[in-house]
């Protein structure tokens, strides 16, 4: 049997470099968000609590990145002030909520900024989307799930402890 961060692993397709917990699954019953430690293992700050592992959503997020969404959502958060109230209402409460979790840690950097670790921009939609996926608290998050229309795998990234050649993605 496959354990978790196994599959997390091939859904990255590469090594975790620390100690993660899932935090949200899919309708397979795999992992789509781990919750990370402000350290890796290293020691390297990692400002990001929530990593998004689905490859359909690391896939299609990626693309909506690669077409322009985060200078789009950027501008938006000058020309809109509520979105942008919810926004920095969002970034400084992940900083305390993550501040707070790993408090009791001693000999850790602690990672500043919001999610993505940002404070000025938004700069990452896939920190944004597992955020929020966890959360439902995180408005860029929001708009990301919804120019992405949900999960629709019709088959799992992993069967058995090995990549599905047979997944693919869809939209």
């Amino acid at each position: 049997m496959t354990n978790e961060k196994q599959t997390v692993e091939i859904q990255l397709n590469r090594k975790v470099r620390s100690n993660i917990d899932v935090v949200t699954k899919c309708h397979f019953d795999l992992p789509v968000v781990v919750d990370v430690p402000k350290n890796l293992d290293d020691g390297t700050p990692f400002p990001t609590m929530y990593w998004l592992t689905c490859p359909m959503y690391v896939k299609k997020v990626s693309t909506l990145e690669s077409n322009g969404m985060v200078k789009n959502l950027d501008k938006q958060l000058v020309e809109n002030k509520k979105l942008n109230k919810l926004w920095r209402k969002r970034q400084k409460s992940y900083e305390n909520e993550r501040n707070k979790k790993y408090k009791s840690l001693s000999n850790t950097i602690s990672p500043i900024g919001g999610v993505g670790g940002t404070t000025k921009s938004i700069k990452c939609l896939h920190s944004h989307l597992a955020d929020e996926l966890v959360s439902g608290k995180n408005v860029i998050g929001k708009i990301v799930l919804e120019s992405l229309g949900g999960c629709n795998c019709n088959e799992p990234c992993v069967i058995n402890g090995s990549k599905n050649d047979k997944w693919r993605i869809e939209w």
